[in-house]
């Protein structure tokens, strides 16, 4: 009587080969996930982006209008010769709306100007609060326009926080910009430091 040999031994070498296991199906789930969610971040990337943009040039055409808008309340307040605080009142808030849209104009020049002698602009802190200082300027004008105008300086300065703390790009660009201000404020100083040097050099030879 022959002997029988287990069944999976009579099958040999024709047996169809095992299923992968269940780390091999989760490795491949993790490549198909990280594939699908690679165009998923760049589209994401690009929509915050042009997001940012259209959110920058409305925060400057807010600010400008604003700015423009303080000046004229401003100016008809002067005309209408109030008492003498509230006209010294006045006098301080068409500087400052005179100040918001110079640096509105993004010019190079006028840039280092203000970043030498008004830098607390460049920070968004001190921005929101100068903006609520402004705001409280045109509130003291005890008139229709002057409260608005508060109003609209405190939802400005909320708008220009949110922009700033929605879009971190933003801030490194600015950041970035405030360098690079840095450095041409550095070489302004230097130069003129050279300047006087050189003079005072020379004054003293020619005594």
């Amino acid at each position: 009587m022959a002997e029988q040999s287990p069944a999976w031994l009579d099958k040999g070498s024709g047996a169809a080969a095992p299923a992968p296991g269940p780390v091999a199906d989760v490795a491949a789930a993790d490549i198909a996930v990280s594939s699908a969610e690679a165009p998923a971040a760049s589209s994401t990337t690009t929509v915050d982006e042009s997001d940012l943009s259209k959110m920058i040039m409305f925060m400057r055409v807010a600010n400008m209008g604003l700015a423009i808008a303080m000046m004229i309340c401003s100016i008809i307040t002067m005309i209408s010769l109030p008492s003498p605080a509230v006209w010294v009142l006045a006098v301080y808030a068409t500087c400052g709306s005179l100040l918001i849209c110079v640096l509105e104009t993004q010019l190079k020049f006028l840039r280092v100007m203000i970043a030498m002698n008004f830098g607390f602009l460049f920070n968004a802190i001190w921005r929101f609060a100068f903006y609520i200082l402004m705001g409280s300027i045109s509130w003291a004008f005890k008139n229709l326009f002057g409260k608005a105008m508060g109003i609209a300086f405190g939802g400005v300065a909320i708008f220009n926080t949110y922009v700033l703390c929605r879009y971190p790009s933003y801030r490194k660009m600015r950041e970035k910009i405030a360098e690079e201000e840095d450095k041409r404020i550095q070489a302004k100083i230097s130069g003129q430091a050279r300047k006087q040097a050189i003079s005072s050099v020379f004054g003293s030879r020619k005594k």
